[in-house]
């Protein structure tokens, strides 16, 4: 019996699953009470709209209703219009799903849904009334009315018994990114790498990154103050620094091990007081300041800087100062965000490269799943006109509503097979109600009671991840298909004609994405390896300052896309970080390359040249190549030029920026004279394939 408690959903889930069981009666009771033609849909919308967080509901009934009332006046618009023309229509209705979908796309916050509801909502709308256009007004009309009763019942409830907030669900993701965060942090410090370890923590920290960002679009919903939402971004911002800073700082370290074991004494008793410093889960200015001013103490002189082994340690430190800058604001935030502190935030951590996050879009990749999506529809809709079925159109409605729910995953066809799967099992659900339940009840109490046991129980599990889409699509499609209405009017054979198109319409979704989206996870981590290389091409040609910050945050961001696929496919995910600080050192240099003149300018601009011409032979290689040896004579001449030129500030930063790119670009050039043959490599490059 422990074993069976302790398998069933906690207390909260069961009154969840109560509470919107009871909104979804409420919305089919006001509605058969208004005699609306589809009561039922008021209903289903309900189990749409509801989450157990006020946040999504409130941001999701706005995003829907402002979806339907779009997608709604599209179908009283088009219809009247094109219904004399039938392959006309089925084109137009086509493309209006695509260019929503697509546009709903390069959103990655909850405003999406409303552009890809009103996609699929204009064949929701306009296909079923194709041989009775007169009707489509009152169709429209129904359905928005029917759609905002539930969304105003669902919001309500939700809002009034017992709502529960996801700022705190915020906070334990923050939490969870933190903890990951410092035990990776602690590896690197304490030169205890372990591949496997590494990678795991890697990925649950990009995994915390990543959900994040709808959290926070849904934040403002529930009454979060703007500072605490400002708040919100501003560490997600600078979470995605962290793992190229320390990426960085493990090569920095490294070399100093292998090319300068003397200085390694000198580097051992700040490495162990950050460590120190970083258990500690506070953010005491006075314990940073500290620390700041033993790293300082330790920095070379300028002069000394022209030997190789000094340089290295003070890239060493410069890089380890990011990462005690950088961990210090992350810190503070989210003492800030805890703490719902409305005083302006002040950073530590200050880089010119530091923007607001621009999420980088594969509009190609978008533009292909939109187009296979428009053509779907075409070919379901003229196989539905060839066929002359009747109840056809349902068909194309669930295939258009299937591809534009999937379309944004790199294998939609599993998410599709379990969409008709628990499609399905609605009609099977939904037939048992209708010709055996129904027909005993007498009244609205005896629905109530019919329905109880099990859109609770199935409701309940909706909160759990795992079960959320088949029990979700069963309770929606469950009560759609039993057309709940003021009379009882069942007849087996029209029931099973109109709810079979659903999923065979599915199962027609399923087989073209089969077959036009064969692809994976592996196309989608190869296009972003070849982004990343065009990006790094791209930076060798004139741009501006702001042009290049909006690349640098570009790179971050695709670095968080990357990562998960790659490691998807078994590939290193290392080598994405190299090429990530690649692309950072070279905007470095590119920033403060204008502040020096003359040979060094010339040589500045030469490595930009080379590095570039090196990932454009690598591009079209098709993989990625040796770096070129003249590249590293580039950047050790480029090195001894600077002496003497410019100021102090950009002659370190500039200094910084070189070894940086070095290290990043041309692994182990530091150590491999030195170190003996059998000794591995550091992780990150093993030599593992793109």
């Amino acid at each position: 019996m422990n074993g069976f408690f302790s398998g069933m959903p906690p207390a909260r889930d069961w009154f969840y699953g109560i509470r919107t069981f009871a909104a979804s009666m409420i919305a089919l009771y006001i509605a058969l009470l208004m005699q609306m033609p589809r009561p039922y849909w008021a209903m289903a919308t309900v189990y749409i709209v509801s989450s157990p967080f006020l946040g999504p509901t409130s941001s999701k009934a706005l995003y829907r209703a402002a979806g339907t009332f779009l997608g709604a006046a599209a179908a009283v618009l088009f219809v009247p219009m094109f219904v004399q023309s039938p392959y006309v229509l089925v084109v137009v209705v086509a493309l209006w799903t695509g260019i929503l979908l697509f546009l709903s796309l390069h959103l990655r916050t909850a405003n999406n849904y409303a552009l890809m509801l009103a996609g699929y909502t204009l064949p929701l709308i306009a296909l079923p009334v194709v041989d009775n256009p007169l009707a489509v007004w009152d169709v429209a009309e129904a359905r928005t009315e029917e759609i905002f009763l539930g969304i105003a019942v669902a919001a309500v409830v939700g809002a009034m018994f017992w709502p529960r907030r996801l700022a705190p669900v915020f906070n334990d993701a923050v939490g969870k990114w933190f903890s990951d965060a410092s035990t990776y942090s602690l590896r690197f410090l304490n030169r205890d790498v372990r591949p496997e370890e590494v990678t795991a923590l890697r990925m649950a920290m990009v995994g915390s990154f990543n959900s994040l960002e709808l959290m926070i679009g849904q934040l403002p919903h529930e009454g979060a103050r703007p500072q605490t939402v400002r708040n919100t971004k501003e560490l997600r911002g600078r979470m995605i620094h962290l793992l190229p800073v320390i990426d960085a700082l493990d090569d920095a370290l490294y070399a100093l091990e292998r090319r300068t074991p003397e200085l390694v004494e000198k580097f051992a008793p700040l490495l162990a007081a950050t460590s120190d410093w970083l258990g500690h889960k506070d953010a005491d200015p006075d314990r940073w300041q500290a620390l700041k001013d033993r790293l300082e103490a330790l920095q070379p002189s300028f002069e000394a800087l022209e030997e190789r082994k000094q340089l290295l340690f003070s890239n060493a430190l410069y890089r380890l100062g990011e990462f005690i800058d950088l961990w210090q604001d992350c810190r503070s935030l989210q003492d800030a965000i805890l703490c719902e502190r409305q005083d302006s935030w002040r950073a530590v951590y200050r880089h010119w490269r530091l923007g607001r996050l621009t999420p980088f879009l594969d509009r190609g990749l978008m533009a292909y799943s939109v187009a296979s999506t428009i053509l779907a529809i075409i070919v379901a809709s003229v196989l539905w006109i060839l066929l002359g079925w009747t109840d056809g159109g349902s068909a194309v409605i669930l295939a258009a509503v299937a591809c534009s729910f999937f379309a944004s995953m790199d294998d939609p066809a599993p998410q599709i097979y379990r969409f008709f799967f628990w499609t399905g099992m609605s009609v099977l659900f939904a037939s048992l109600y209708l010709f055996l339940v129904l027909p005993n009840l007498h009244d609205f109490p005896m629905l109530v009671l019919a329905f109880a046991v099990p859109f609770i129980c199935v409701g309940t599990l909706t909160v759990q991840p795992r079960f959320y889409l088949g029990m979700l699509l069963t309770l929606v499609n469950t009560s759609s298909f039993i057309s709940i209405s003021g009379a009882y009017d069942a007849d087996f054979f029209a029931f099973v004609n109109s709810n079979l198109a659903g999923p065979m319409g599915l199962l027609f979704a399923f087989i073209w994405t089969l077959v036009a989206r064969p692809f994976g996870a592996e196309l989608a981590a190869k296009r972003l390896t070849r982004f990343s290389w065009k990006d790094i091409v791209e930076l060798s040609e004139p741009a501006t300052l702001a042009e290049h910050r909006q690349l640098g945050v570009q790179v971050l961001d695709r670095l968080m896309q990357h990562l998960p696929r790659l490691a998807l496919t078994g590939q290193d995910t290392g080598i994405a970080l190299r090429e990530v600080r690649v692309a950072l050192n070279l905007l470095d240099l590119l920033a403060y390359t204008p502040r020096v003149q003359g040979v060094p300018h010339a040589l500045l601009r030469q490595v930009v040249a080379e590095v570039g011409d090196y990932f454009r032979a690598c591009l079209k290689a098709g993989e990625r190549l040796p770096a070129p040896s003249p590249l590293l004579m580039t950047m050790d001449r480029t090195r001894r030029a600077l002496h003497g030129h410019g100021d102090d500030e950009t002659r370190l930063h500039l200094l910084h920026a070189l070894s940086g790119l070095r290290l990043a670009l041309l692994p182990g050039v530091e150590f491999l004279g030195n170190a003996e043959p059998e000794e591995p490599l550091p992780h990150g490059i093993d030599g593992a394939p793109l």
